[in-house]
């Protein structure tokens, strides 16, 4: 087998489980992003260790169930694949459902356990944590108030996840009301969408919103 299609296959087999982990983890824990090379790391990591250990158990299974590739057979070299590729087919397939399903599975509990705590040491998940509806909830009422006194009201829709607060942009949807500074009341606008920028918010309120809540 060329050495470039067996690179392609391992990095297939562990790129696939290790991005399907990293998306099942962050869709409940919402973290502070690493960094791309600690991020790509991570994906590599866990998908070939789930990779290694679904294929160890897949080759034991072989010794005692007929129509997989076994150890001896898999080591012996170009011979075996040709007499036997339908076998190492149907092997690797099994390898990349278990590996795959296993980092599921993982990337969910741990997401789940670490989404569950109220408590987080990790700068910056402050803003995602307390800007993202909870089950049950609607998205919340945020209040702004900005450096020049400027207070934007509206529901929370996104959040950027940069290191540095000055670049973290709030983005709020309808209904948008603004008050500037002198006026009394907040004035409605008829934008969709306003983003405030990170490095102008002094404080902000946020207001939790149940589904079932009536509006004001």
């Amino acid at each position: 087998m060329p050495s470039s299609l067996v690179g392609l296959t391992a990095l297939l087999f562990a790129a696939v489980p290790g991005y399907l982990y990293l998306i099942r983890y962050e869709r409940h824990s919402l973290r502070e992003r690493p960094g791309a090379t600690r991020e790509v790391a991570e994906l590599f990591t866990v998908g070939t260790f789930a990779s290694l250990a679904t294929a160890a158990c897949v080759l034991a299974l072989a010794e005692n169930v007929p129509g997989l590739a076994t150890l001896d057979g898999a080591l012996s070299g170009t011979t075996y694949a040709r007499s036997h590729a339908w076998h190492l087919v149907r092997s690797g397939v099994l390898i990349l459902t278990l590996s795959t399903v296993t980092c599921i599975v993982l990337g969910e509990l741990r997401g789940r356990h670490s989404g569950a705590s109220s408590w987080s040491t990790t700068p910056g998940t402050v803003w995602a944590e307390l800007l993202k509806p909870r089950r049950g909830e609607a998205d919340p009422e945020v209040h702004v108030l900005m450096d020049d006194g400027t207070l934007v009201y509206g529901s929370g829709h996104m959040v950027s996840d940069e290191r540095d607060t000055s670049f973290r942009d709030v983005a709020l949807h309808h209904p948008i009301a603004i008050r500037s500074p002198g006026e009394d009341h907040l004035r409605p606008t008829g934008a969709d969408y306003v983003i405030i920028p990170g490095g102008h918010i002094r404080l902000i309120e946020i207001t939790a919103v149940t589904l079932n809540r009536v509006p004001d």
